[in-house]
């Protein structure tokens, strides 16, 4: 069995020095040393690098040096991927793999750690362990994140289904809905000027939209909007009479709240129920690629 690991930085990637989490090149060599010593030379592994950073200084430079060299890997006579990344915006990088080579015939799975490999509550080892199970066992082809929550065992989430991590809790779940895009074929734009909002109480809605070419609004949980406050009833009508489209993303299915019957007559056009993060990629996609948005957006893309 091959295996490429497509080592990008993150804190599976780190170590830490004076007090702080820092990226460490020799990183690479614990985590497959480790797994050797623990399991044997089961498989052999053949590593690159085609950067190396912390993840939350991902930009398009970096997601699309990341996507070439998957891509670089597809037809390369690999039984799988493993990609080495920060927990940060893993969901992100997931995603975008994901769409660029949802066509792939082998195993593309993600894997991070929520502690340096040095701390003994890490679970960035077990995480690489369930990648390679997957693929030596001949598991299902896609793009897939590994991950180890603290109550439970290592499960495999879709790539285009994976919420973003709370700011205060280092577990990842499977999002109900998934986002989808029949686009494969992208170079990510520099800036793409997504203007995100998150809902909260007391917002006055006075966000510049110079140079704006989407705006995605992240409702309250159940899905709902202050659609009685003047103030983002101004907002929406800025965006409409600009023409950038307005998207929400996330919220409850089903029910839905009285609120909630205000999104059309505000311009506000509801995603399905998906993660943010893989519909953030999707739309920074389509401005990539210049296309109709809100058409873009809806169902496959």
């Amino acid at each position: 069995m091959k295996i490429l690991v497509i080592f990008t930085g993150g804190t599976i990637g780190s170590t830490v020095e004076n007090g702080a989490i820092s990226p460490n090149r020799d990183t690479k060599f614990f985590l497959i040393n480790d797994f050797y010593d623990r399991f044997g030379r089961v498989c052999d592994f053949l590593c690159r690098e085609p950067y190396f950073a912390l993840s939350e200084n991902l930009d398009a430079v970096t997601l699309n040096k990341l996507i070439s060299e998957v891509k670089s890997g597809l037809d390369a006579g690999f039984d799988g991927i493993i990609v080495t990344h920060g927990t940060d915006t893993l969901q992100f990088s997931a995603a975008a793999v994901g769409f660029a080579a949802r066509e792939a015939k082998i195993p593309i799975i993600f894997v991070s750690s929520n502690y340096p490999l040095t701390d003994t509550r890490a679970n960035g080892r077990d995480n690489f362990k369930a990648a390679v199970d997957h693929i030596m066992s001949g598991g299902q082809s896609g793009v897939y994140i590994a991950y180890k929550n603290h109550d439970s065992a290592v499960r495999l989430i879709p790539a285009n289904g994976a919420y973003t991590f709370l700011e205060d809790d280092d577990r990842i779940f499977a999002s109900k809905g998934a986002v989808s895009c029949d686009v494969s074929d992208f170079t990510l734009c520099d800036d793409p000027e997504i203007l995100v909002i998150s809902a909260h109480p007391g917002d006055g809605y006075s966000y510049s939209l110079d140079k704006v070419k989407a705006i995605v609004i992240r409702p309250y949980h159940s899905g709902t909007l202050p659609t009685e406050s003047e103030k983002l009833k101004a907002f929406c009508k800025r965006a409409w009479k600009t023409e950038i489209p307005l998207f929400l993303c996330g919220g409850a299915e089903g029910l839905t709240y009285e609120s909630s019957s205000q999104y059309e007559a505000l311009g506000i056009i509801p995603l399905p129920c998906a993660p943010f993060a893989a519909a953030y990629i999707k739309l920074w996609i389509g401005i990539s690629r210049q296309e109709n948005l809100k058409e873009f957006m809806k169902n496959g893309g």
